[in-house]
């Protein structure tokens, strides 16, 4: 769920850290991914200098990126390590360029808009779903796959 509404002009100032065209894109999709994510709040934040988007699932602040001039560098944060579904060897092996900082969180920049669509797909597949559904992530091994009726369906990379 998008909060923040009441901070709306953060979303523009930080929107405009951005200077490439393939990153403002990604930014777009980015906002509007987490702003729909099931079970989580979705906000601008900041600590000190540096702007963040943040994701929290309850209490627990699983998720956060930072906008920089040609990419979001977008991080696993270690409450979300902590669950079997998001370990260190799937994160690294799923999303491409994932290093570890020295806090032990995961990070992985995110340049264009189909990265961005990789990382939703392995994320949206890792959140606890219904059976059906789960199966179907387990099968496409992360792709993003958007329902549109029983016999549609749309396979984003």
């Amino acid at each position: 769920m998008l909060r923040g509404a009441e901070n709306s002009e953060l979303f523009r100032e930080y929107y405009e850290i951005l200077r490439t065209p393939e990153a403002k894109h990604a930014f777009f999709y980015m906002i509007g991914w987490a702003s729909t994510l099931k079970g989580y709040d979705f906000f601008p934040g900041s600590h000190g200098h540096i702007k963040d988007f943040r994701f929290l699932r309850g209490d627990e602040w699983d998720f956060a990126f930072i906008p920089n001039q040609r990419w979001m560098l977008f991080y696993f944060r270690k409450p979300c390590l902590r669950l079997p579904k998001f370990s260190r060897e799937e994160i690294i092996r799923r999303i491409p360029g994932t290093k570890e900082n020295n806090q032990g969180e995961f990070t992985v920049r995110l340049k264009n808009v189909s990265e961005v669509i990789h990382l939703a797909g392995y994320i949206e597949c890792q959140i606890p779903k219904s059976r059906q559904t789960q199966k179907t992530c387990d099968k496409n091994r992360g792709e993003f796959i958007i329902r549109i009726n029983k016999s549609a369906a749309i396979f984003l990379p």
